[in-house]
């Protein structure tokens, strides 16, 4: 159980309390922050818990990470990979370049149709995506419900990178990681508030 003081703290912090979501309040949540639904994918709850016991960069501990963004390019390569542990997206300044910037190392064993291809429907059914071709930039961000501050600044910072360069053509995967009604059960979520070890 969250004590007291860590409840504030990630309150403080821009999380709430994960609750049990569905189809209609992901779309609703993001329709509230002004993103579309195309797209929009999520977790099952055993591939939570393997994404949980494995490294998010190499060196790191294994933990899950909330908040991150992956950036592939046209070949499928991964260019670019954030969590929200390394710092604001502003102030890190990985949006202010092409391809965006990256800090900390790179999971390079994952490609884009890895990624993406272990993901689910809203109702519970594996999605079985294919990324398709003709993209110079194919972004997966996740994001969650129990954390509305740092979900909205992501989708912001990537909107504000399309914009700023139209002559790319980018594909956003939008991955929600809450708890979600298909899962069927409790669950003991597997947050990582703390930065990696030095």
């Amino acid at each position: 159980m969250i004590s007291a003081c860590k409840d504030q703290a990630l309150w403080i912090a821009g999380m709430r309390r994960p609750r049990i979501e569905n189809k209609r309040t992901i779309f609703k949540f993001l329709k509230n922050i002004r993103q579309d639904t195309l797209d929009t994918y999520t977790l099952d709850s055993n591939l939570l818990k393997t994404i949980s016991k494995k490294p998010f960069k190499p060196g790191w501990p294994p933990s899950f990470r909330p908040i991150q963004i992956r950036t592939y390019n046209h070949k499928g390569k991964i260019v670019m990979q954030w969590a929200s542990c390394e710092g604001f997206l502003k102030d890190l300044k990985t949006f202010d370049s092409v391809p965006p910037r990256n800090i900390n190392g790179l999971d390079t064993t994952l490609t884009l149709q890895e990624d993406i291809g272990r993901y689910f429907t809203l109702d519970g059914k594996y999605a079985d995506v294919k990324p398709p071709g003709g993209f110079d930039y194919y972004i997966v961000v996740y994001f969650a419900r129990y954390f509305p501050g740092m979900s909205r600044k992501s989708f912001h910072e990537i909107s504000l990178y399309k914009s700023r360069h139209p002559e790319l053509k980018i594909k956003t995967y939008k991955i929600d990681v809450d708890i979600n009604e298909f899962w069927k059960q409790e669950i003991n979520f597997p947050v990582e508030f703390g930065k990696r070890k030095k």
